[in-house]
């Protein structure tokens, strides 16, 4: 049984409710992990910060409560490993097509025997050191969470295949990207679009793993009923964003 509430939740069927940290600010990212989300989704694909900083909003996470999920396209296992040591829960592989993408990566996040990343036991991930290091590479294997993105037209022939690797937990769909590489940006409700949400929702519970995308609070039943069980519901771009129409509409409706 694993020690992380995240890994619990998915293991008893429950929802995960997570946000998307889009701004690279540690007391935002706090302020969002301390509000009761699961775990804060942070993007290194659109955005290039320095380790430092993604360590710093890594930090801001544990400090709330909520684990982090970084969402990161490596070029080599050095990309993720820095990740992972800092304390990060969860990596969110994007843009993938080819199964063995997805082989790679496992791979490089899990020690052996499930994998072969390598061992510097002395981090926030491992209590600075303090556990045994047979205890640390287990937990680390047990606990932390492979995201993969379905999000590219040419990956869906494989949906099924990357549900049923080991070492993957979430297939986790790309509405927006799926749809701008199928030619139909935006057009959520399209039927092959549908079917491919249908898809991953039943290769997900016949293998045994969560199916998750990114939704509107008041889509979170819905999704429910789909099977769908990881779920993006809110931003700080969006509650800035959505704030300040709200409160400029508010005051000029005053007479």
């Amino acid at each position: 049984m694993s020690n992380t509430p995240l890994k619990q939740k998915l293991a008893a069927g429950e929802t995960v409710l997570c946000a998307k940290a889009c701004y690279a600010d540690p007391e935002l990212v706090e302020l969002m992990a301390s509000s009761g989300f699961d775990a804060l989704w942070i993007c290194l694909e659109h955005r290039r910060l320095a380790p430092e900083t993604v360590h710093a909003l890594i930090q801001a996470c544990r400090l709330g409560g909520a684990e982090a999920i970084l969402r990161v396209k490596p070029s080599n296992y050095t990309d993720v490993l820095h990740l992972l040591e800092a304390g990060a829960r969860g990596l969110m592989l994007p843009r993938v097509r080819e199964v063995d993408e997805v082989r790679a990566f496992v791979d490089a996040v899990k020690f052996p025997p499930l994998g072969r990343r390598g061992y510097d036991g002395i981090h926030p991930d491992s209590s600075f050191g303090r556990l045994a290091p047979a205890d640390y590479m287990a937990a680390a294997n047990r606990d932390g969470l492979v995201v993969v993105q379905i999000e590219e037209p040419e990956v869906v022939p494989h949906i099924e295949t990357i549900a049923a690797l080991p070492g993957v937990d979430v297939l986790f769909v790309g509405p927006g990207d799926l749809t701008l590489g199928l030619g139909k940006f935006g057009r959520t409700e399209d039927p092959e679009v549908v079917a491919i949400v249908d898809r991953v929702a039943a290769a997900c519970a016949r293998h045994g793993k969560t199916a998750g995308l990114p939704c509107a609070a008041d889509q979170v039943a819905a999704y429910q009923k789909m099977g769908y069980r990881f779920l993006n519901v809110f931003s700080d771009y969006r509650g800035v964003t959505q704030g300040i129409r709200q409160a400029l509409a508010a005051a000029r409706s005053q007479p």
